[in-house]
């Protein structure tokens, strides 16, 4: 096989389905060859679970990748700590400085100072509904194990974030979140085993339209609205009464580009990319219905992109999440224990 010549160059990528679209995976090649030179070629891959980028970093088999905020420094992952994600030259970022000022510094993208990722889109795990089978919105996690959506209903296959929403759904505060003794109980095990045994079916990774096929009520991270909306179905945020679990989602370089100068740049200018007001409003709000983290997207969005993330209203949307918590070993390790056993119908075993 022929090696590549100076001038063509691959970037490998591992995110969430949705963050690196094919229209603008084009448009980034052009404006590497016009700027670089360099014939670029993007390979994505998908990302279905956390371990998915511990792995890929440990493998090597990544370049950019798009972890959630609380799997970044994690106990388990320790990304800072296994010198697993390069140091990021902020000059050469210059979209970061149009970032919201509470997404700049955030604690889990900065190690002894220095900047090692970006943030590029937040929102929640969140209830949704169909308008068009569901008379009344739901306003409680409780719906979910109401009798009537029993097999009406579709959650993702993950566990620690159901975990959450069981924890919400039974008055728990939000710092018993992280805290494996005090979920541990026979009652919250009882009501866990119950949400996974009374689901329609689990979803993968993220929700889709075809996963709202035959339900009623899903799980979601908002990503499968907007097909929903194209194919006519009236599926809309659930007014909860709790908080729903929130994520940040970001984007590191990986230390396999740490003796590549050059293309360590190209991935700093994907990064830059994907910041501009431009990819924040197509991509994140209008392909994702999540929110973005770049104030000037939101003069690029209409009255009706932004009341449907529930962007249009006075208060502070960020003031109905609880950020998903970092977890010491023990804790995830107890979590996973948890989730386990209720999936295989033995929770209080």
């Amino acid at each position: 096989m022929a090696l590549p010549t100076p001038h063509s160059m691959k970037l490998r990528l591992l995110v969430w389905e949705g963050y690196a679209p094919e229209p603008q995976r084009q448009a980034f090649k052009r404006y590497i060859k016009k700027k670089y030179d360099v014939d670029l070629q993007l390979s994505v891959d998908h990302i279905t679970s956390p371990q998915d980028t511990y792995r890929a970093l440990r493998l090597k088999s990544a370049d950019i990748l798009s972890p959630s905020h609380n799997h970044i420094n994690d106990q388990h992952f320790r990304l800072f700590d296994l010198g697993l994600v390069l140091p990021l030259n902020l000059e050469n970022i210059p979209n970061y400085h149009k970032v919201e000022k509470h997404f700049k510094g955030l604690e889990h993208l900065t190690h002894d100072g220095q900047a090692y990722g970006i943030p590029f889109a937040w929102g929640p795990y969140g209830l949704i509904y169909n308008a068009d089978v569901v008379a009344h919105p739901p306003t409680s996690w409780n719906a979910l194990w109401e009798p009537r959506y029993q097999k009406k209903y579709t959650i993702a296959d993950l566990g620690e974030h159901n975990i959450y929403i069981t924890a919400l759904a039974l008055g728990y505060a939000d710092e018993d979140l992280k805290s494996f003794d005090n979920l541990n109980s026979a009652r919250f095990r009882e009501k866990l085993s119950q949400l996974v045994s009374n689901k329609h079916h689990f979803w993968e990774g993220v929700d889709t339209a075809q996963d709202m096929e035959s339900v009623a009520l899903a799980t979601s991270w908002g990503f499968s609205l907007p097909e929903l909306r194209t194919q006519g179905e009236n599926w809309k945020w659930a007014p909860l009464e709790e908080k729903s679990p929130g994520w940040i989602d970001n984007f590191v370089i990986s230390h396999t580009l740490k003796d590549r100068p050059q293309l360590k740049r190209i991935a700093e200018e994907w990064l830059n990319f994907v910041l501009s007001p431009e990819f924040q409003a197509e991509v994140v709000v209008r392909h994702l219905s999540a929110r973005p983290v770049n104030g000037q997207a939101m003069g690029l969005l209409n009255i009706a992109e932004l009341e449907s993330l529930g962007l249009a209203d006075a208060d502070d949307p960020q003031s109905r999440l609880v950020l998903m918590p970092d977890l010491e070993r023990r804790a995830r390790n107890g979590f996973d224990l948890l989730w386990s056993r209720a999936v295989n119908g033995k929770a209080n075993e």
